[in-house]
């Protein structure tokens, strides 16, 4: 029978992917659940979230022998949040009313950095 539930849905892959983003190589399912915070998932639980990380193409699966298998992020923390607004923004049925929602909750030091990018964006357009 399962215990009661410690984490909130999708908590445990946000912290297994910021454990994989924070590590300076791939890591073990082992070293995974050591780095985690709190009550510590069992180890298979770990494994079948690696595994579903995986099948979302989140994680790469390094086997470096039948018993030693280690995960590396498959993009980088900034590549990955590019990558989820771009799936939004594809998903969206009005791509102008999401981006105005989007720029509209964002903070003034958000917007400035957006500001920034958009400047500099257009600078290289004009002198190709």
């Amino acid at each position: 029978m399962a215990g009661p539930k410690t984490r909130e849905r999708g908590e445990l892959e946000r912290a297994i992917m910021t454990a994989l983003w924070s590590a300076d190589a791939p890591l073990s399912a082992h070293d995974i659940q050591q780095s985690l915070t709190g009550a510590a998932p069992a180890y298979t639980t770990v494994l079948t979230t690696l595994d579903r990380l995986e099948k979302k193409h989140l994680v790469t699966r390094i086997v470096e022998s039948p018993r030693r298998v280690r995960f590396a992020p498959a993009h980088s923390e900034t590549e990955q949040a590019s990558l989820s607004m771009h799936t939004a923004l594809a998903d969206a049925r009005d791509r102008r009313a999401a981006l105005l929602k989007f720029t509209g909750d964002l903070s003034t030091d958000d917007l400035d950095v957006l500001r920034s990018a958009l400047d500099s964006t257009r600078g290289k357009r004009r002198k190709s």
